[in-house]
Formats: structure tokens, sequence, C-alpha cells
């Protein structure tokens, strides 16, 4: 299967490489969680130095640093000795739009091991999570907090993605408050805040998922700006709010339970209010697009669904949710503005 470097790849050398992509995941994420790009900050290194430092077998981070060559991670100056790529960088711990939380969680048991079991899923039309894990994700979660904890900078790290864009094209300034809906640690609202000194937060999500928000939005100097709110948006209970985020809410959940989410919201939000969902929209079924995959993995994990511009326009037609426009965005993400009718 070697190809000569001037050789384009043939099919099934390409195809080969797209099989064996879950080797590129686990180098990534063991990399990531490691946290081997934040030692590589001053320059290059030599792998048995690094092992040192992690505690580690030597050939075994070797051979790990020499297949995140092949992963696009690392260049190597000189025998066991490894650099960071720009790619690479973006594992780093400290930097604006990193991904390393998100590496760590897709190579976590919580979204490894159900997609193992993908043709169950198409077999049935439902999510093999539970006999991956023996419970729902969030009931997973719960049980290996460590795993929570990892989904919820995941989260994070993707905020910051859509966050940039979100401040860009939306101006909160009318808003007094601002209402984060299941926004794990207020990472997309805490932009928003910063955005525009005038408003106030409200960040609302389960009581696990609350007390970790806390002490994040002490670290950022936001804390005394938020108001942080224990609860379900299944039920009563949401506080009113003159603007209300949901991002990556909807995707987890079938019809049903995502029109529960907006009916809810509905009776919470006083006349006129906002609602900005950042979802991921499907533009075509014909061609390529990350949405198609991803609507896969929601399908794995949690019985949800990415949804076309229709579909969406359904959901908020039937929850009384006036859709004003959808800005499509470099994150990948869309910006779904809507108001109570």
């Amino acid at each position: 299967m070697k190809t000569m470097p001037s050789e384009t790849p043939s099919p099934t050398q390409q195809l080969f490489a797209a099989i064996n992509g879950h080797w590129i995941t686990q180098v990534i994420g063991t990399v990531a969680r490691l946290g081997i790009a934040d030692l590589l900050v001053g320059g290059p290194r030599d792998s048995d130095s690094l092992a040192a430092e992690l505690g580690v077998h030597p050939g075994a981070l070797f051979r790990l640093m020499r297949g995140g060559i092949t992963a696009g991670l690392f260049t190597s100056p000189s025998e066991r000795t490894f650099a960071l790529t720009p790619m690479g960088e973006g594992l780093r711990s400290d930097i604006p739009g990193s991904l390393r939380a998100v590496a760590i969680m897709q190579s976590d048991k919580s979204h490894w091991l159900p997609w193992g079991l993908l043709s169950e899923a198409v077999r049935t039309g439902r999510a093999p999570v539970q006999a991956a894990l023996g419970s729902d994700i969030w009931e997973h979660f719960a049980r290996h907090p460590d795993e929570g904890e990892h989904f919820a900078r995941a989260m994070g790290n993707l905020s910051g993605l859509v966050a940039s864009e979100l401040t860009h094209h939306i101006d909160f300034s009318p808003f007094a408050r601002v209402a984060d809906i299941g926004g794990s640690h207020g990472d997309l609202l805490s932009q928003v805040l910063r955005a525009h000194p005038s408003c106030r937060g409200i960040l609302f999500d389960l009581p696990r998922v609350t007390e970790g928000a806390k002490t994040a939005l002490e670290s950022r100097g936001l804390a005394s700006r938020v108001e942080v709110v224990a609860g379900s948006f299944f039920e009563p209970g949401i506080p009113a709010a003159d603007a209300y985020l949901l991002k990556h809410i909807l995707h987890d959940w079938e019809d049903d339970a995502s029109l529960n989410i907006l009916r809810r919201l509905h009776e919470a939000a006083p006349s006129g209010a906002r609602l900005f969902v950042l979802e991921m929209v499907i533009p075509d079924n014909r061609t390529p697009d990350p949405t198609h995959l991803m609507d896969l993995n929601m399908l794995v994990l949690a019985d949800g669904r990415e949804r076309t511009r229709d579909e969406f326009q359904a959901l908020f037609t039937a929850t009384s949710w006036k859709v004003e426009r959808m800005i499509p965005t470099r994150s990948g993400a869309s910006i779904i503005e809507t108001v109570k009718a």
C-alpha cells in the first residue's frame, strides 16, 4: 500500500486510508490527552525528554509522535526530535479556537464506543448508546464525570468557534438580559457579554453542569454579571429574558423533544423576545457536506438529527416562533434568528 511521494494515491489507497481513519482519531486524541502540544510551544524537543516529563514509556511515546507526523501534527527536524505543525498548534490548551477538548471527547468511550455500533443504529433507526455504554449518554457523563468534563470543555471549544461569528452578525446591545439555555460552562454567553458590556447574562443548565459553570465564570471575571440557574429545558422554570441562545441543543433530540424545548422557551419568553438558534443546517442531500456526517453522529449518540432549512422552519412554525433570518457562518453553524410571535 506504499505510494511514492510524487504519486497521486489510487482509489484503493484512498479507501484504505479512509478505512483506517480511526487510527488517526486515536493518535490525535492521545496527543491531546497527554498535553504534548503545550510542551512543544517553546520549540522542538526530543521524545525521550518529553517521555520523562510525562511519565510515559519513551519508546511508545516516540512511536506515537512518529505516527503524529502522518496525522499532520508534527514535523521531525532531527532524529527523535519533534516540532508542532500549524495543525498541531490547534491542540494547545491556551489558544483561541483550541480543539484539544474536542479531540479528547471524540476519542473517549462516550463517543468512541457507540460509533462501533453504527450498523445497529442503521438497522433499527435508534441510537445504540445503551448497548455500548449501559445508559444514555447523559447518564454516562453523570457516572463518569471526567468524560462529562471533557464533553463540557469540548462544547466550550466549539462555542469559541461560533461565538465570534455570532457577535459579528448580531448586535446584542438592545437586550438587557441574554439567557444561554443549556449553555454548559457559559463559553458562548461569556463572549457575548464581553462584546456587549451593557448586557447581563443568565446561564441555564442541569444542576451537575452549573456547579462547574460558576467556577468558570469566576475565572473569566464575569460571575457578577451572570445569574446561574439550574433546571431542565423540558420543564417549567426557564427564566425570562430579552434574548435566548440555544446552541447545538435541538440536534440532540428528535422532533417531539425539540418541539417540547421550543414550547417551554415560548412559555417563558416575554412578548417580542428573540431566540437565536445555532445549529448546522443541511444544505443539500446530494453533495458532500460535513453536516451529513454530523447527522450520523447524532443518530449514533443521542437519537438526534441535523435538519434542513425546511425542517427547522416546521419546528418553529409549530411552536409559534417566527423565523426572521438564517445566517450561514464560517464556523459551520448557522444563526437562526426568531422572535416570539
